[in-house]
């Protein structure tokens, strides 16, 4: 018997079944590009490539701060939102320097790390102009300009509270 062929039935690039069965493992590979594009464009920056010279320098960061509990230091970071302006003030009776820098480290994107340096406007006072909004957690350093011989450290979400005390740990 020979085999019919029916002229109305269109070509199969035509017809719905060829297709649907292509685009499903097209999907699956349009789903791993962008995969693979998001995991590139997002890596994380948290992972430290020269251990050793960060373990050197843990041990000057530890004299910095036993150096700060030893002078009695603390301070009190605010911000103002309105006029973007930041304010440190710091209580002790021993001579404080001029300028202090300011360090704020955001804790998953390195990008968005920042060092201001703020300026004494009278004494123990220090302030400094912001030229973006804070509006996420930040980890703080507050050290003396230029020498850096003690530091200040504290953690302030910027989007729910606008000041801090800050201590040696």
């Amino acid at each position: 018997m020979p085999l019919s062929t029916n002229s109305n039935t269109p070509p199969w690039y035509r017809q719905f079944w060829p297709w649907f069965l292509i685009a499903l493992p097209g999907s699956v590979v349009i789903a791993s590009l962008v995969t693979v594009y998001i995991a590139f464009s997002g890596a994380d920056s948290l992972v430290v490539d020269n251990y050793y010279r960060d373990g050197l320098a843990i041990n000057q960061v530890l004299e910095q701060d036993r150096r700060a509990e030893a002078l009695g230091l603390s301070a009190e970071l605010r911000l103002d939102a309105t006029s973007g302006e930041l304010f440190v003030t710091i209580d002790t009776v021993h001579p404080l320097p001029e300028q202090l820098a300011l360090l704020l480290f955001h804790p998953t994107d390195s990008k968005r790390d920042r060092e201001m340096l703020l300026t004494e406007i009278t004494g123990g006072h220090y302030r400094t102009d912001l030229n973006q909004p804070l509006l996420s957690r930040y980890y703080l350093r507050v050290l003396p300009e230029p020498d850096r011989d003690w530091r200040l450290v504290g953690e302030l979400d910027f989007a729910t509270a606008d000041q801090i005390i800050l201590r040696a740990e």
